[in-house]
């Protein structure tokens, strides 16, 4: 009777004892197979976030601005020096 409740699948080694190699291969093997599942998908969520701030920031860095208006503390702001004398020399 006491068999019977007590089912013992413990993998063993030849002397009796537990095979604990075995388990820690186990355990490693699940633990990298999850791993490897997670970062696949946070890849694949990340692609489209990542190509979606690409073009955000390509567009940012592509697109005309406003320049500044004359002297707005610019060292290239235009002097207004004609390039025709408007006068005439007397």
């Amino acid at each position: 009777m006491e068999d019977e409740l007590h089912n013992d699948n413990v993998r063993r080694r030849k002397n009796g004892t537990i095979d604990i190699d075995f388990y820690r291969r186990e355990a490693f093997l699940v633990r990298r197979e999850t791993t490897n599942r997670i970062f696949r998908r946070a890849a694949r969520l990340g692609r489209p976030l990542i190509r979606a701030a690409t073009i955000v920031l390509t567009y940012a860095l592509v697109a005309p601005r406003d320049q500044l208006p004359p002297g707005a503390d610019s060292i290239f702001v235009s002097a207004n020096v004609p390039l025709l004398p408007t006068e005439t020399k007397k």
